[in-house]
């Protein structure tokens, strides 16, 4: 995390035309280690030296690591009282949305190797008013620390006017489930009513919404097809009754 006094012009006055308030941190992109970039240095230089066109392409697709381009290096997710900024991994520009229409989902992922625990992929996707999004990744450090804080810094935004809609009537779409004050509902169950609601609760990379009295869950989905998944959560637990 970089120190909160680096803010550069560009996004110094992106972030006072979006309003986003003052900054809480700044992640720069994952630093690749010495070993790894020899490594690649290596092939890239074996590869040019028997296959020039192969050696270009693998050349190439270096060039999206921090370690091999400046540009790359340079970019940073950026994030605020109200809102976040940051430069997409592939491509040009920067981006600015606000905590409080924010649609954020996530995708967290862990592969096994021979039942071997190994590398953690961690894709967030912000999706804004209109047509603003953009997709956050493990091409930034320290996802760990920064995926929980958006999706707190959502439940901040966005909670107490998604809980105040829901007691007036109104509901509160999260992409697989819908909330009101009559219960929750899927498109394939159909809704069940809060007195009903056991809890809702997140195993395995799903989300299991459990009916009282049942063993198995009522409803569930992929974490990655629920938006705004901690809003959903701490909703869901302030109206089921236990």
């Amino acid at each position: 995390m970089t120190a909160a006094n680096t803010l550069p012009p560009e996004a110094g006055e992106l972030a006072a035309q979006h309003h986003l308030g003052a900054l809480q941190g700044a992640f720069a992109p994952k630093p690749v280690g010495k070993a790894l970039v020899a490594l690649h240095l290596f092939a890239t230089v074996n590869l040019l030296a028997m296959f020039v066109i192969p050696g270009l392409l693998y050349y190439w697709w270096l060039r999206r690591l921090p370690s091999f381009s400046r540009k790359q290096a340079a970019k940073r997710l950026y994030l605020f009282e109200h809102g976040l900024i940051v430069h997409p991994q592939f491509g040009d520009g920067v981006i600015a949305l606000r905590w409080e229409s924010l649609r954020l989902y996530q995708n967290i992922t862990q592969t096994f190797i021979n039942g071997v625990p190994g590398p953690t992929t961690y894709i967030y996707s912000a999706v804004g008013p209109g047509r603003t999004s953009a997709t956050i990744t493990d091409f930034y450090d320290s996802p760990q620390t920064w995926g929980p804080w958006m999706q707190h810094a959502v439940v901040r935004a966005q909670g107490q006017p998604a809980l105040e809609a829901v007691l007036e009537g109104r509901t509160v779409n999260f992409g697989s489930f819908t909330l009101s004050r009559e219960g929750l509902s899927t498109h394939a169950n159909g809704r069940l009513s809060w007195s009903h609601v056991q809890e809702c609760r997140v195993n395995a990379g799903r989300v299991h919404v459990m009916r009282a009295g049942a063993s198995s869950p009522w409803a569930g989905d992929a974490v990655s097809n629920v938006a705004n998944l901690h809003l959903f959560l701490t909703l869901a637990a302030h109206l089921a009754p236990e």
